[in-house]
């Protein structure tokens, strides 16, 4: 996989650079569509069928998963 972070990713390549960032393992591809259908994952760039990331959005997209813990009750 390149390391251009400006770049466009498959869904397949997301899925594993995502995953490895965020938990030291690779999403399934499954998982991704699963966020899309709910509207809930990173923003995705259509072509006719086909399905493609950018890097630089989903970045941002996981910055803004960010939470301030809670106080405990």
């Amino acid at each position: 996989m390149p390391d251009n972070q400006d770049e466009y990713l498959s869904r397949p390549a997301t899925a594993e650079k995502l995953g490895k960032l965020v938990r030291g393992r690779p999403y399934n591809e499954r998982t991704l569509i699963n966020w899309e259908l709910d509207g809930k994952g990173p923003p995705v760039t259509r072509v006719g069928r086909d399905v493609t990331y950018f890097w630089p959005s989903v970045e941002r997209w996981l910055r803004a998963q960010e939470k301030t813990a809670g106080k405990a009750a």
